[in-house]
C-alpha cells in the first residue's frame, strides 16, 4: 500500500524534438561533466504535487482530466536558449518556447483547468537544470551562439507518479489525457 505519492504533470513533446533536446544535454555533460537531470526526458512540467495521498489525488486528477478534454490542442514553437538565474544556487539553461498572446491565454487556460496557479509560469524544456555559475559561463556561449528552431502540437498531458518516500522511486504514467477530444457546452 502506498502511504504518499508525488505527481509531475507535464507536456511531452515528440521523439523528434526529446532527441534534439538529448542531444543537448549530452553535449553539455561532455563540456562540464554529468549534472542533475541529464538523463531526464525532455517536457514542459505543468505542475509538481509532493506527498499526496493517493485515494484522494487519483479522484482529483480524473476529475482535472474531464475538464481537459475541453482545451484544444495547439501548436507550440521552439525558438533557441535562454536562462533562469538562481541566485546562489545556481542557473538552468532552456528551450524556449515562443509565446504569444494566444499561446499564453492557452497556457492560462490550461493551469485554470487544473486549478494550478503560478505567477510567473514560464513554459519551457529545460535542457541543464541549476548548474553552478563557472559551469554556466562554459556552456553559456556555446548556447547562446546555438540556433534551434521547432515546433510540435501540444495535445496531451502526461501525469506522472511515484511513491515519495520509496529509495528506489521512479516515476510511472498514471495517465494521458488529450487535449480537444471532447465537445464545449454553450
Amino acid at each position: 500500500m502506498q502511504t504518499y505519492t508525488d505527481y509531475l504533470m507535464l507536456i511531452a513533446p515528440p521523439k523528434p524534438v526529446m532527441y534534439d533536446i538529448d542531444r543537448y544535454k549530452r553535449a553539455s555533460a561532455r563540456m562540464i561533466g554529468n549534472f542533475a537531470g541529464m538523463r531526464s526526458p525532455a517536457h514542459i512540467s505543468i505542475n509538481q504535487q509532493h506527498r499526496c495521498k493517493p485515494f484522494i489525488s487519483h479522484h482529483a486528477i480524473e476529475q482535472m482530466g474531464e475538464k481537459l478534454g475541453h482545451l484544444p490542442p495547439l501548436e507550440l514553437e521552439i525558438s533557441n536558449f535562454k536562462y533562469f538565474n538562481h541566485g546562489q544556487t545556481g542557473m538552468t539553461i532552456y528551450a524556449c518556447i515562443v509565446m504569444n498572446d494566444h499561446t499564453a491565454r492557452w497556457f492560462k487556460l490550461l493551469r485554470e483547468s487544473m486549478r494550478v496557479i503560478h505567477k510567473n509560469f514560464v513554459p519551457h524544456i529545460t535542457v541543464v537544470k541549476n548548474i553552478p555559475a563557472e559551469k554556466f559561463n562554459q556552456l553559456w556561449p556555446k548556447f547562446e551562439s546555438s540556433r534551434y528552431q521547432s515546433s510540435f502540437t501540444a495535445d496531451r498531458l502526461t501525469v506522472l507518479e511515484r511513491e515519495t518516500y520509496n529509495q528506489q522511486r521512479k516515476w510511472e504514467v498514471l495517465n494521458e489525457y488529450r487535449f480537444g477530444d471532447k465537445l464545449m457546452m454553450y
